[in-house]
């Protein structure tokens, strides 16, 4: 193969080219071009291009529909639907309380269930008593207690206290005296009714007991009457110098306090009682 010189290629290029038809290099022969035997570079560009159409699109993913809202709770709805608290309702709910503390304040207080002094004596004495004494006091078994007859006897409780807790035996011997030794009709003694024996209630009563069954033999059968300033606002019986009759444990106490009996069961101080005063008055008051 004969190599063509240069200027008979060149001269074919610029032929070329005036007539249009490029000025690509001809091949051997020439009329058919060739490629010479070391390709030109590729543009980058182009072949970034190449490579960019090439290769297949990335896939958008499409947005997924957005869920529908919860239903809202019909306990909800009703709450949204409910009429507000105005303002104005504040300062009445603040007075409230107030108002509630002025208005109990206001309303009369329960009656007690628990029963008074001399309530509680009228049952024990119809328990304890009534069998021997009858229930209007007019005696039996036991000696007459009406028409004022145990006042004259016991002008002062005490000494009926006394007696009543003892009973006879406790007294004293057959012909013992007891109670006002002045009597309007005689002095009454030991075993001299019928023969029969006042039995002592010591132990089968409580010290609170025995003065709510001797109040109420006082009151009701003796026609007694007590001074206003002797009753405790809960109905109790107190001693002329307004001390209480009984300790917090439920024991009799004298006027100044100090118990009233003895272990024996007798008056531990009997000078502080006379005879013929009232109720429970202590000497000297």
């Amino acid at each position: 193969m004969t190599e063509v010189p240069d200027h008979l290629l060149k001269r074919s290029r610029d032929r070329r080219a005036a007539l249009g038809l490029g000025g690509g290099e001809e091949g051997d022969g020439g009329g058919t071009p060739t490629t010479s035997a070391a390709s030109p570079a590729a543009d980058p560009s182009t072949s970034v291009e190449t490579t960019a159409a090439a290769r297949p699109a990335a896939v958008i993913p499409a947005e997924s529909p957005a869920a529908p809202p919860k239903p809202v709770p019909p306990y909800v709805q009703a709450s949204l639907r409910r009429k507000k608290i105005p303002l104005w309702v504040m300062p009445v709910l603040a007075f409230l309380p107030l108002w509630a503390i002025v208005y109990v304040n206001t309303l009369s207080k329960a009656p007690s269930t628990t029963p008074t002094q001399a309530e509680a004596g009228t049952a024990l004495f119809a328990a304890k008593c009534q069998s021997c004494h009858q229930a209007d006091g007019s005696g039996g078994a036991g000696r007459p207690l009406y028409q004022g007859s145990v006042v004259k006897t016991f002008p002062t409780i005490a000494e009926q206290l006394e007696f009543v807790w003892l009973g006879s035996n406790g007294t004293g011997p057959a012909g013992t005296a007891y109670g006002d030794p002045n009597r309007e009709g005689g002095v009454h003694k030991a075993l001299s009714y019928n023969g029969n024996a006042m039995p002592t209630f010591k132990g089968a009563l409580t010290q609170t007991e025995l003065l709510e069954v001797v109040r109420h033999e006082r009151e009701a059968f003796g026609a007694e009457k007590i001074d206003p300033k002797q009753i405790a606002p809960d109905g109790s019986l107190l001693w002329p110098n307004g001390k209480p009759m009984l300790n917090a444990a439920g024991e009799l106490i004298d006027p100044d306090g100090k118990p009233l009996f003895t272990t024996e069961g007798k008056l531990a101080n009997p000078a502080q009682f006379t005879s013929g005063a009232t109720t429970g008055q202590a000497a000297g008051s």
